[in-house]
């Protein structure tokens, strides 16, 4: 479920990858048709508008560019204030979608924090997939986190510049919230990009990057018609989504509290250039150690401290010979050994691949208190409400 701009750009990024359909279903709720009928990957009718004057409007409704036009300029509380009203509506939606009380034992919400839809609506949605799926249905969140270094300057509407306090305020707002209703949170910085002097033309590729991470992660030999049991000298077990929910929450049940992730994705090309050309030719080692040192390098939120870490996980995935061939085999030890440097809970999983490269992926889960970064975003935001 793609929640605003931010949210919905990188669910579209999630289903630009092939295969990815067998397991997921998209959906995308924006307050702006403008931000919608920039996807490429959501067809219209995945898509459903949030109106001020109409609640919420299916994609395919004859006039629904005319009522989803306004957005909520970067005002969370507007769009919070409409599905209050009108959120009711989404989950026979979502049975018109999907099939009535569907069985969705698991469901991904991505939102931007430092927006009004997203940040406003997440958690309604969220609710009302809880409602739908008729099921102890386990959500994740994940957030993206709103460069605080400087202003921004938007346009809607009207042309607007929102300052750093204001998009911590939200940010605050929006997580605030979302504790109270996700099992867990991803959280994806843009400050990380916030120190590139082209920033602004490289957004693109970090949504690529994070939908990449999430797809490696949560796509299992089922994406890419794999059998496992073909691969009896995988030495680690597969990750499921599972392992990703247990990885991100502390504790069970009611009494469970959200952790917040940190995800990071290193790849490597097993094949020089004339073996892509020339079969049985170029094969390259691969040294597990620095693909695992590169995923924590790589972690979407800036100057974590791993030691911190309460929990990780890691997930590679990799051509057979990778897997199975004594010459070329991936030393998986390497990358749980570079996970318990800094925590002892580690879950650590191995995937076949038919793509000529391997993958790492890491997630390290902190309480929300041991985040540097949430901190940063607290206190400016408090200084902003306070001024």
């Amino acid at each position: 479920m793609g929640t605003g701009q931010a949210g919905s750009a990188l669910v579209d990024e999630v289903f630009a990858h092939e295969g990815i359909r067998i397991e997921a279903a998209p959906l995308a709720l924006n307050s702006t048709v403008r931000d919608l009928e920039n996807l490429s990957n959501i067809d219209d009718d995945e898509w459903i508008g949030v109106s001020e004057t109409d609640g919420l409007v299916p994609g395919t409704q004859a006039g629904f560019e005319e009522v989803v036009t306004g957005g909520f300029g970067r005002r969370p509380r507007r769009a919070n204030d409409v599905m209050e009203r009108h959120g009711r509506q989404l989950v026979p939606m979502l049975e018109e979608r999907f099939g009535e009380e569907g069985n969705v034992p698991f469901a991904f919400v991505f939102l931007g924090l430092g927006g009004g839809t997203g940040c406003g609506i997440a958690p309604h949605v969220v609710d009302a997939i809880r409602r739908y799926a008729a099921g102890d249905v386990k959500v994740i969140a994940v957030a993206v986190v709103p460069n605080t270094q400087e202003s921004v300057h938007v346009r809607d509407d009207e042309e607007e510049t929102i300052s750093a306090g204001r998009q911590a305020s939200n940010a605050v707002y929006g997580l605030d919230r979302l504790e109270e209703t996700v099992d867990g949170v991803l959280l994806v910085d843009n400050q990380r990009l916030g120190y590139e002097d082209s920033a602004e033309g490289r957004f693109a590729e970090y949504n690529e990057y994070v939908a990449g991470s999430v797809v490696d992660l949560v796509s299992g030999p089922v994406v890419e018609r794999i059998d496992p049991g073909e691969y009896d000298e995988i030495d680690a077990p597969i990750i499921d989504i599972q392992d990703i929910v247990t990885s991100l929450s502390f504790g069970a049940g009611p009494d469970g509290e959200p952790g917040y992730g940190t995800i990071g994705r290193s790849i490597e090309m097993t094949k020089s250039l004339p073996g892509y050309f020339l079969p049985f030719i170029g094969d390259q080692q691969v040294d597990a150690a620095e693909l695992a040192y590169l995923a924590q390098a790589k972690q979407s939120v800036d100057d974590v401290t791993f030691g911190d870490a309460k929990k990780a996980i890691g997930h590679v995935r990799a051509p057979r010979q990778y897997i199975a061939d004594p010459e070329y085999r991936i030393d998986i030890s390497e990358v749980r050994r570079r996970l318990n440097e800094h925590c002892s809970e580690v879950n650590l999983g191995m995937v076949p691949t038919s793509r000529n490269l391997v993958s790492c992926t890491t997630v390290y889960t902190f309480e929300r208190t041991d985040l540097d970064r949430i901190r940063e975003i607290e206190e400016i935001a408090e200084t902003y409400e306070a001024a």
